[in-house]
């Protein structure tokens, strides 16, 4: 079931990054983050409360430390959206969006150092793959 999740995660992240560079002309790049900032967490609160997950209870249960990890994550979140919104706004979207997706390349190192996690050959391969291919892309 992840995987449709993540299918259905990339299609609406690319419906979002087409429908954000044709909201960019002649907008500012963080009013425009801030707006979708704003209608982002409305959707997501509004979503956790039709869920009961938006709770007194539940957020009273968070540890020190996962309040901790989930407001960096926030801030780590936004400023990915404040540095693509203004690549966006000066670059071309593909070029934008293929180098952003070199997240999965940090996220894999990182998940590597910090959670310890394994990185088999098959996907460091992968992984180099992609750095290959976002150079073929991005640089023109």
């Amino acid at each position: 079931m992840y995987i449709i999740y993540a299918l259905l995660g990339a299609i609406m992240a690319s419906v979002g990054t087409i429908f954000a560079k044709l909201g960019l002309k002649g907008v500012d790049a963080n009013l425009l983050t801030a707006i979708r900032g704003i209608v982002m967490a409305l959707i997501v609160s509004l979503a956790a409360l039709s869920f009961g997950k938006l709770t007194v209870t539940a957020l009273s249960s968070l540890s020190s430390k996962q309040w901790l990890f989930v407001v960096l994550s926030g801030l780590g979140g936004a400023l990915s959206w404040i540095f693509f919104y203004q690549a966006l706004s000066v670059g071309p979207t593909v070029a934008v969006t293929v180098i952003d997706k070199l997240s999965l390349v940090f996220t894999a190192i990182l998940a590597f150092v910090v959670l310890t996690e394994g990185i088999t050959l098959q996907a460091g391969l992968g992984l180099f793959l992609v750095v290959i291919g976002t150079l073929l892309i991005a640089i023109h």
